[in-house]
C-alpha cells in the first residue's frame, strides 16, 4: 500500500494542468456506500492533489481534478458531482467566492475548504457560501484524512436524501395518478347510480301511472264513459291542451269520437277536428310510437298538404291498437309556444298502450253477438253522444263545445 501511494503522485505531477485524473477503485478498501461518491478537486498545486488522492484513494467513485475556476464551473455543470474540494488560494480567484458560485447553481453539492483561514470573517463567509469543513493544508494527514472523510459521509447522506425524496416524488406522483383514476371510476359510478336511480324512479312512475290508469279503465264498459275517463285522465298528467279521438268506421273511415277544446275557435273546432279525422288519423294510424312534431316546418315534413290544420302547433299523435290492429287515433295539440316534453311523450304512450286495451274489451263486450272478424270496427251507430241537457257535458268548461262526443 505505502508503495502504491508513493508511486501515484509521481503520476499525479506528471499531467499538465487542467487534467483529470481518476483513481483506481479497489473494493476491498470501501464499502459500496462510499464508493459512489463523486468528487471534484479544485487544485493547481501538484502537491496538493497528490494529498488529496492519496487521502481519498479507494472510497469514492471518482476524484477528478481541474485547476481554476472556470474549469470547476464547466467540469461541475457538465457531470454529476457530490463533493467539491476548493483550495482556498486560486489563481485570479479566492476559493469561498468560487464554492458561492456553485453553491447556488447546485444547491445539493457539499464543499469543502482547504487552506489557510486568516480570520473569522473569512469562516463565516465560507459557511455562508455552503462549506461543510474548513480544513487546513498544514493539518496532521490523519486529522485531514478523517475529515475529508466526513465530508465525503456527508454527501453521502445528502445523495441518499435526494434519492429517497426523487422516488417519494415518483410515488407520490403515482399515487396522484391513482388518486385521479379512483376519483374518476367513483365519479363515473355515481353518475351510474344517479342514472340508474333515474330509471328506476322513472320505472317506478309508469308503473304507479299504468296501475292508477288501468284501475279507472276497468271500471268502464261504456265507450262514452271510457273516452271521458281517458279524456279526463290524459289532461290530468299532460296538461292543457286540445285533445281528439278517432275512431274508425266499418266503412274505412275515421270520425271524430271525442274531443275536448282547449284553443280553438268555437266557429272552426268541429271543421277543423272533422279535417283532422280525415287526414291525421289514416297517416298515423299505423304508427304504435307516440310522434312529436312541433311548428310549421315538421309539420309539413310530416303531414305535407294537410299541414295547414296544425301549422304553428305542436302535436302529439299515437295509434291505440289490440294485436296490430288500430283501434283508435289519439291527437293532442296546442301553440308551439307551449311545446309537450319528453315526459308528456312517455305518458301518453302509456296511456295509449292501456286505453287501446281496454278499447278492444269495451269492443268484445258490445260485439260478442256478431263474428270476430267485424270486432275491428266501431259503427258509427255504436254509441250516442250526451245531450244537450246532459248535466256531464260541462266537464272542462262552461261552454259544450268544450268537450264532446261525436255520433
Amino acid at each position: 500500500m505505502e508503495r502504491h501511494n508513493k508511486a501515484k503522485p509521481n503520476n499525479i505531477a506528471g499531467h499538465t494542468p487542467g487534467s483529470i485524473v481518476a483513481p483506481e477503485s479497489s473494493a476491498g478498501q470501501a464499502s459500496g456506500a462510499d464508493i459512489r461518491i463523486r468528487v471534484v478537486a479544485v487544485s493547481s498545486r501538484a502537491s496538493v492533489r497528490r494529498r488529496l488522492s492519496s487521502m481519498l484513494h479507494g472510497h469514492v467513485e471518482s476524484l477528478n481534478f481541474v485547476e481554476d475556476a472556470p474549469s470547476a464551473i464547466e467540469h461541475i455543470s457538465t457531470t454529476n458531482c457530490d463533493l467539491v474540494i476548493i483550495e482556498r488560494a486560486l489563481e485570479g480567484t479566492d476559493g469561498i467566492d468560487l464554492l458561492d458560485q456553485l453553491s447556488a447553481n447546485h444547491p445539493a453539492l457539499v464543499g469543502v475548504i482547504i487552506g489557510q483561514i486568516e480570520n473569522t470573517d473569512d469562516a463565516i463567509r465560507a459557511m455562508r457560501a455552503g462549506a461543510c469543513d474548513l480544513i487546513s493544508i498544514q493539518s496532521r494527514n490523519a486529522q485531514t484524512t478523517r475529515r475529508l472523510l466526513d465530508s465525503v459521509k456527508r454527501a453521502e447522506r445528502i445523495r441518499q436524501r435526494d434519492a429517497r425524496v426523487d422516488r417519494l416524488k415518483k410515488l407520490c406522483h403515482k399515487l396522484n395518478t391513482a388518486r385521479q383514476d379512483v376519483s374518476g371510476q367513483v365519479g363515473n359510478l355515481c353518475n351510474d347510480l344517479v342514472s340508474a336511480y333515474q330509471d328506476l324512479s322513472e320505472q317506478f312512475g309508469d308503473v304507479k301511472l299504468a296501475t292508477e290508469f288501468n284501475a279507472l279503465l276497468r271500471q268502464e264498459l261504456e265507450i262514452e264513459s271510457l273516452l271521458r275517463t281517458m279524456l279526463e285522465f290524459t289532461l290530468s298528467k299532460i296538461g292543457s291542451t286540445n285533445a281528439a279521438i278517432f275512431l274508425p268506421s266499418s266503412s274505412g273511415d275515421y270520425s271524430l269520437g271525442a274531443y275536448v277544446n282547449y284553443d280553438i275557435p268555437r266557429d272552426a273546432a268541429e271543421v277543423m277536428l272533422d279535417q283532422l279525422a280525415d287526414t291525421l288519423a289514416p297517416q298515423f294510424e299505423n304508427i304504435t310510437e307516440v310522434v312529436s312534431i312541433c311548428g310549421r316546418i315538421e309539420m309539413e315534413e310530416a303531414m305535407g298538404s294537410n299541414a295547414h290544420w296544425l301549422e304553428d302547433s305542436a302535436l302529439l299523435v299515437v295509434s291505440c291498437q289490440q294485436d296490430d290492429e288500430c283501434l283508435a287515433v289519439l291527437g293532442l295539440f296546442r301553440d308551439e309556444s307551449m311545446p309537450f316534453h319528453e315526459e308528456d311523450v312517455r305518458v301518453l304512450s302509456i296511456i295509449a298502450k292501456l286505453f287501446g286495451e281496454q278499447l278492444g274489451r269495451v269492443i268484445r263486450v258490445h260485439h260478442r253477438h256478431l263474428p270476430k272478424d267485424q270486432w275491428g270496427a266501431i259503427d258509427p251507430g255504436f254509441y250516442d253522444g250526451p245531450t244537450d241537457s246532459d248535466d256531464d257535458d260541462d266537464l272542462f268548461s262552461a261552454d259544450d263545445d268544450h268537450f264532446g262526443f261525436a255520433a
